[in-house]
């Protein structure tokens, strides 16, 4: 059953001020993650784009709308027509703006509509319990997107859920299906120090940050720990918290400031919503951990403190590592090997990390 992949970027991206389809996730255009992710599910992959010199840019096959000003359903049609023609069964849509929806989603998808061969949407919040703009729809649904445009019937929620879509739940949460309308929504680039237990993860990152900051850059940085604790029982801040019930308290005094809080029933934020709330205005963070977090990486793998690195050395171009600070450089590194014990590593890193995010 062959499945056409097609990237919905036909927007006019009014809202974001500039086109978004080319705007830069940790270094790599919105429109490089949305066929990459598509392209591992996907037989082919195009792109719906609307205006000519932003389709220059993107270096997947593009084509427009057949129907302009139709909104994302004038994308879709303009997919079903493409895969018509060559002889695909569905279209596995996504939209561009929404880049953490991941690889592992739509291969549930595709399983779903390779089971059923109905329209396979992902569950997800209200309105409608599901998201119409990334999602699998049969060739048969030309007819039924013939007349609801013809009508203007425009709305895309809507008009999926008269289709009687099969749901499918990709483990997702709500969250991962928003969109990115505003430079806001977006993090600020980031790359992550990741290693094992006392591989020098600490050293490393304060370095970099230390060179990026020598550099004149506006550099940030984020650690994630397991257990620890930032206020003492018993203070004013800590009533705050714990008698009062306070979401969040800001401790604020002359030359420093720290918030504190806890998550909510949703529990730990992914690191980009973290970057987007709290470290919105960095122009470069630093990331010591997050070694599961979809952010460029470099990993630190000393022998003598563990025997096998974070990320398999053939493995690591492929898993987001840009490069390895090691001193086993013998290993069957897929990514650039800059010695451990050698002179100017943060300089390399941070060569690296400018090279790749800004």
């Amino acid at each position: 059953m062959s499945l056409l992949g097609a990237i919905l970027a036909g927007g006019g991206s009014r809202r974001f001020g500039s086109p978004k389809t080319v705007a830069r996730l940790h270094g790599t255009p919105l429109w490089q993650v949305a066929a990459e992710r598509l392209g591992a599910v996907c037989d082919e992959v195009v792109a719906i784009v609307n205006h000519p010199q932003v389709a220059q840019q993107v270096e997947v096959e593009t084509l427009p709308d057949r129907r302009p000003l139709m909104g994302p359903l004038g994308g879709i049609d303009a997919a079903l027509g493409r895969a018509l023609l060559s002889g695909h069964e569905a279209v596995l849509v996504l939209a561009v703006d929404m880049p953490w929806v991941g690889t592992g989603a739509l291969r549930l998808l595709a399983e779903g509509w390779r089971e059923r061969a109905s329209v396979t949407l992902p569950r997800a919040g209200p309105p409608w319990g599901f998201h119409p703009l990334c999602g699998i729809y049969p060739l048969r649904t030309l007819v039924p997107l013939t007349d609801a445009l013809n009508e203007r019937r425009l709305e895309s929620g809507a008009f999926a859920g008269s289709l009687d879509p099969v749901v499918v739940d990709t483990g997702l949460a709500p969250a991962d299906f928003r969109s990115v309308n505003r430079r806001a929504d977006l993090p600020p680039p980031a790359l992550a120090i990741i290693g094992n237990k006392k591989s020098g993860k600490t050293t490393l990152a304060v370095s970099v940050i230390a060179e990026l900051a020598r550099r004149g850059r506006r550099v940030m940085s984020v650690k994630h720990g397991h257990h620890f604790r930032l206020d003492t029982p018993g203070t004013d801040s800590w009533r705050h918290r714990h008698e009062g019930h306070a979401e969040r308290v800001l401790l604020a005094g002359p030359d420093e400031f720290s918030l504190m809080g806890s998550w909510g029933e949703e529990g730990e934020p992914s690191l980009d919503r973290l970057l987007v709330r709290h470290l919105g205005d960095a122009e470069i963070v630093v990331a010591e951990g997050f070694r599961r977090a979809a952010v460029p990486k470099v990993e630190i793998f000393r022998a003598e403190a563990q025997p096998e690195p974070v990320v398999p050395p053939e493995e690591a171009r492929n898993r987001g590592v840009l490069a390895v600070v090691t001193d086993r450089p013998g290993l069957p590194w897929s990514v650039p090997v800059i010695s451990a014990d050698g002179g100017g590593v943060a300089g390399r890193v941070a060569d690296i990390a400018e090279e790749h995010l800004l």
